[in-house]
This record gives C-alpha cells, structure tokens and sequence, in this order.
C-alpha cells in the first residue's frame, strides 16, 4: 500500500486526474493517485483525440482557450518526447457541417450568438467555401462553421505522457479501487481502499464515468448518467480530407489519420458495465453513424471498417462538467462528467484546478461548473456532446 499520509489523494487516474497531479505535484504538494485499472485507460485515451473550440459551450471557452495554449507548448509540460508522442496538430481545422436548411439555419444564429459573446473563432460557411476545404462533400451540403485553430492529437499517447510526466512528482496505486471516503475530527480526509487507509487534507475525485458514485461515498448525489461512447476505424484510404469533420444534428465525427484510415466517432453509446469497469459496442447502433458518415462522403461508401471499441464516460444533465469543490464537505473537489468532451479542456482543468487548491481561492473560470449550479434550476443545455 502507499505512504498513509498526504497532501492530496486524487481518485481517477485519466487525463482530468494526471494533469491536476502533474501541477500539483510542481507546486510542492504531496500527492497520491489512485486508479480501480490503469491510468487513462477509459474515457481519456480511448476517445478521437479532437482538440477543439467549434461548438463548445460558452461557458467552457475561457478554459478551452488556455487548454489550446497548453497543447501547443505541450513540451514545456510533457518533455519533449511526450509532446512527440502525443502527435499534436493544430491550426488543421475543425468543421461542422450543415446537411439541410435546419442546421444551417442553427449554424447562422450560433455563428451571430457566439459573435455577440465576443467569441470570434467560429467562421461561418457557404456552400462554395465548404467544397474549396472538403473535397469530396456532398453537394447536399449547404455550408457550416469552422474553427480553424483545432486541430487533434493521439489521445492514447497523451494520456500516457501526462501520467508519465505526473508520476514524475505524484505516487500512483493502479488496479486500486476505492471503497470508503470518510472525514475525520482532524480535518483530514480517509480514503478506504481494497489495499488499505490512506489520508489527506484534500481529496478529488477524478472518478469520470464512476465519480457520482466516490461522491456518493460522501453522501453527495450528483446526477450523472454513464455512457459507454462508440469509436470505430476504418481500412486506409487516400488522404482526401485535413480538417476533423463533426456533423451538427447528425451523429458525424471523424478524422483522417496520417496513415489514411478513419477514425469515426459521432456520440453513439454502447453498453456501460460500470461493475466490471468495461463495455460493449451495440452494432445496431453504429449504422447510424456509418450512415452519417456515408451521407456525408458518398464516395466512402465501399470502405470497410475494421474493428469498433467504446470508452466509458460520464455525462451530466446539462452537458457541462462538475469542476469544483464539494457543497457539502470542506477539502472534497468533484472534477467529472466532462460528457465526451473533456479530452481538449485536460490541460488547463489540470493547471486551474491545482491552483484554485493549493491558494485555496477558487478560479474564477470554474464557477460555471459548480455542482450545487441545479439548486437553483437547470441551466440550458449549450454546445455539442461528441467524442471528439
């Protein structure tokens, strides 16, 4: 078992976990992770990798802006062959197209509201403009919105190097599952585990698509529904497409890899097992997808795909993440439900959160995700869920 004692116990060791372990640890801490299987095998590296601004809530933009930032100096945080690992590409665009008049009527009012926010990254296109940047489109396609400073990344390598660079500075117990959370009359907090006790004055939980249940530990309820969201690869192909392409009402996601297969995401759930901590890809359900992506691309209609995966994931009711500290216990910070979306926002989750924690003022840019935000009524859902 680890050393009893610490600074900082972070449950959940994916991308949100490992990145606030890294800036703690740099800040002096001492902390612990504790993952049930292995470090950024779930949501976090399993996904499609976009790093992306277009379509995102508005509330998420001041942490997704200084994600961007951090992805594109990501040797500064990772080392250097953790950043090449990770296979980051920027300013290769992200696009949502509009298949009929519907989304393109959305697609104009999203592009006049976020304008009107003071968020100007999201250009809006007419049909000749989307043709000129996807080759291949089909002509049923009226336009859309691109964002043009997106890009994606290698999510499995990424996942790995936040973790390696965490470890760094951080003690990680794998294959460990918590059982018990309970405060003490010292102000400390006990984190039961299946190897034993350990302590500390500051517990998150990083827990993704278990973290309502580490809350409930706590006699906390947290409204969470678990997802199990679909991906799928696909044989090589001639490179003919640079951008990531997301569909707006469609399930449409996907990138072209540099060796020419696709990678199709498009928010399609699985089976979640949250017990047996796996699940299931539900093959009737990825037509759907396959046919988006079809709809979209008539001229990939022969190309087969080659194997389906799915990753677990937790999704709130208003499609925004719980970022922040307990309603009810002092020390207790609640860091999930990042809805299929949270891969980009990592980076800069990570460096807030640990700041917020360390000086004990919380940032500013988290208060948007507090998790008492439903007391007062649920807010409307903003942005788009997709697992890219």
């Amino acid at each position: 078992m680890f050393e009893r004692k610490h600074d900082v116990i972070i449950i959940g060791g994916g991308l949100q976990g490992c990145a606030i372990a890294l800036f703690l640890a740099r800040a002096g801490s001492k902390v612990a992770v504790i993952d049930r299987t292995i470090a950024g095998r779930h949501a976090s590296g399993v996904n499609a990798g976009g790093l992306r601004l277009l379509l995102r809530d508005h509330r998420e933009y001041p942490i997704a802006m200084r994600a961007l930032e951090i992805w594109a100096n990501l040797e500064d945080f990772v080392g250097r062959a953790g950043a090449e690992a990770s296979e980051v590409r920027l300013q290769t665009s992200q696009v949502a197209i509009a298949m009929d008049a519907n989304e393109m009527t959305w697609a104009m009012d999203r592009a006049r509201d976020m304008d009107r926010r003071g968020i100007f990254n999201e250009r809006l296109l007419d049909a000749g403009e989307i043709r000129r940047l996807l080759p291949g489109i089909s002509s049923h396609v009226l336009g859309g919105l691109v964002s043009e400073p997106d890009g994606h990344a290698n999510p499995a390598n990424a996942a790995r190097a936040f973790r390696m660079a965490a470890a760094a500075g951080a003690h990680f117990e794998e294959n460990c599952r918590v059982v018990g959370l309970e405060g003490s009359g010292s102000g400390a907090w006990r984190v039961k585990t299946d190897r034993g006790t350990a302590e500390a004055e500051i517990i998150v939980n990083c827990a993704g698509a278990w973290g309502a249940g580490i809350a409930r530990l706590a006699d906390e309820m947290l409204s969470l529904e678990a997802m199990a969201l679909s991906m799928m690869v696909t044989a090589r192909v001639q490179h003919f497409v640079t951008p990531v392409v997301i569909g707006i009402d469609k399930p449409l996601s996907f990138k072209q890899s540099a060796a020419g297969s696709l990678v199709i995401g498009g928010g399609i759930a699985g089976k979640p097992c949250l017990d047996e901590a796996t699940s299931f890809t539900i093959m009737d359900r990825m037509v759907s997808s396959a046919a988006a992506t079809i709809e979209a691309f008539p001229c990939l209609s022969d190309v087969p795909v080659l194997r389906t995966w799915t990753g677990l994931e937790g999704v709130t009711p208003d499609g925004i993440p719980y970022i922040g500290p307990s309603a009810r216990h002092p020390g207790l910070w609640h860091v999930f439900g990042f809805c299929g979306h949270g891969f980009q926002l990592s980076p800069a989750v990570g460096e807030i959160v640990a700041t917020s924690v360390v000086s004990g003022k919380i940032d500013a840019r988290l208060l948007p995700f507090s998790v008492d935000r439903f007391k007062a009524g649920q807010p409307v859902r903003g942005g788009r869920d997709d697992a890219a």
